[in-house]
C-alpha cells in the first residue's frame, strides 16, 4: 500500500511538472526530447573518439564482434548484462574460460554465427539492447573524415547506440595502456568503476610479480624453448608459432622463433631442428585440427627425434589462449606453467593449477581449470608422451 501511494505521489509530481512546463510555454532542450526521468541519457566518448548518447543505467547489451566483447564483459562482472551472443559463445566444449564460467550463454538468443558472417541486425533490434558494443585491434577516430564508420552505419540502420571498444592487448606498453582504457571505459558505461580498478591492479600485480621471480637470471642462463601447436582463425600443426610470445617474454625463455617476424604463421621445420630448443611447448588447441598432422603427433617423427627438448623429455603441453582472440587471463595462467617448468627454483612457491584457478577466479569469476583442461583432453600442464599409447 505504502509503495502504491509513492508511486501515485510520484506520477503526480511529474504530470503537475509537465502541466506547469507546458502552460508556461518553455521550450527547453531539444536534444533529450527522448530522456525519460526514470532513464536521462548521457553522453561518452568512445575508443574510436566518437560521441555516443547512451541511457544512463544499462542492463541489457549485445556485441557485434564476438569473443573479445563478450569475455571483456565478463571480466567486467556484466555477464548477467548480455542479452544475445553468437553461436560460437555457447556449450560447455569450448576452450575458452568466459564461456564456461557462464553456461547460462546457451539459453541466450543468438545474433549471428561464430565467424565470417556480420551480426545480424534484424535479430538484434527485435531483441533490443540498449547499446551495441563492437571492437578491434585499432580504433582510430573519425574526426578528420566525413564518412561514415562501421559503428556509425549499424547504429543509423538499428535506431541503437553504437559503442567501439579497441581490443588493446599485453603485446606492448602501448596496447596494455589501451587494454586498460578499455575496461575503464566499459567501467563507466555499465557502472563498474570499482571493477575495472580491480581488474586493472590485479593484472598489474600479476605481470610485477613474474617480472620479479627472473629479472635477475642472466642472459647467458636463460633458456631456449618454442612454443608449437598455437591456434589462429582456427587448430594448427607443430610449427604454428609466435615470435613474440608473451609466456616467454615475461620470463625471461628465449624464443627461437624471435626476430624471425612470425606472428601466428609456421615456423620452418629446418629453424626449428637447427635451433635445437631447450624446451618445447605445444598449445592443446592442436587438438582440433583437421587440415594437417597435429602437433601431439607430428612431434613423435623421426626429423624430431634427436632434438635435445626431445631427447630430454622437455615438452610439454600449455592451454589453448588465442581462441577467438586472445584469452588474456589464460595467456597469464600459461605463463606460470612455462615459469615453473624452465625455472623451477623461482616458482617453487607456485602450483601452476592452483594459480589457474586463482587468476580464473579473478578474470572470469569461476576456478574452470579442470573443466577447461578436460575439453583438451587434460594434456594441459602435463608432458607430451612422446611414444604411443
Amino acid at each position: 500500500m505504502f509503495h502504491m501511494q509513492v508511486s501515485t505521489l510520484r506520477l503526480l509530481a511529474v504530470t503537475v511538472a509537465v502541466i506547469l512546463v507546458a502552460t508556461a510555454g518553455c521550450t527547453g532542450n531539444a536534444a533529450s526530447g527522448n530522456s525519460t526521468s526514470s532513464a536521462p541519457e548521457r553522453t561518452i566518448i568512445d575508443s574510436a573518439g566518437r560521441e555516443v548518447t547512451i541511457p544512463t543505467g544499462i542492463d541489457r547489451v549485445v556485441c557485434s564482434s564476438g569473443g573479445t566483447c563478450v569475455r571483456y564483459l565478463v571480466y567486467l562482472d556484466a555477464a548477467d548484462r548480455i542479452a544475445a551472443v553468437e553461436s560460437g559463445e555457447r556449450g560447455d566444449s569450448a576452450n575458452r574460460a568466459y564461456v564456461l564460467a557462464n553456461p547460462q550463454f546457451a539459453d541466450l538468443p543468438v545474433t549471428g554465427s561464430s565467424r565470417g558472417v556480420d551480426i545480424n541486425l534484424e535479430q538484434v533490434m527485435l531483441i533490443n539492447p540498449q547499446v551495441i558494443f563492437t571492437m578491434g585491434s585499432r580504433v582510430v577516430s573519425n574526426e578528420s573524415s566525413t564518412a561514415l564508420t562501421a559503428a556509425d552505419t549499424m547504429q543509423i540502420k538499428t535506431g541503437i547506440p553504437v559503442i567501439t571498444i579497441a581490443s588493446g592487448s599485453f603485446q606492448t606498453e602501448e596496447s596494455k595502456q589501451q587494454l586498460y582504457a578499455s575496461f575503464r571505459l566499459l567501467g563507466e558505461i555499465l557502472g563498474k568503476e570499482s571493477r575495472a580498478e580491480e581488474l586493472i591492479a590485479y593484472t598489474e600485480a600479476t605481470l610485477a610479480d613474474l617480472d620479479r621471480r627472473t629479472k635477475d637470471i642472466p642472459e647467458s642462463e636463460q633458456k631456449t624453448a618454442f612454443i608449437g601447436g598455437l591456434s589462429h582463425g582456427g587448430a594448427h600443426g607443430l610449427l604454428s608459432t609466435q615470435s613474440e610470445y608473451m609466456p616467454f617474454i615475461w620470463n625471461r625463455v628465449k624464443n627461437v622463433a624471435a626476430g624471425s617476424g612470425v606472428q601466428n604463421a609456421d615456423f620452418p621445420k629446418e629453424g626449428l631442428v637447427y635451433a635445437d630448443p631447450e624446451y618445447i611447448f605445444i598449445d592443446a588447441g592442436t587438438l582440433g585440427v583437421q587440415d594437417e598432422i597435429g602437433a601431439f603427433e607430428d612431434i613423435k617423427s623421426p626429423v624430431y627425434a634427436n632434438l635435445q627438448a626431445v631427447k630430454s623429455r622437455n615438452v610439454y603441453a600449455t592451454l589453448p589462449y588465442t581462441s577467438r582472440s586472445t584469452n588474456l587471463e589464460t595467456q597469464l595462467v600459461d605463463a606460470y606453467f612455462v615459469g615453473k617448468t624452465v625455472y623451477p627454483e623461482r616458482f617453487e612457491d607456485i602450483d601452476p593449477r592452483v594459480k589457474a584457478d586463482e587468476i580464473y577466479t579473478m578474470f572470469v569469476g569461476k576456478p574452470v581449470f579442470d573443466q577447461l583442461n578436460a575439453n583438451c583432453n587434460n594434456l594441459g600442464f602435463e608432458k607430451v608422451p612422446l611414444t604411443e599409447r
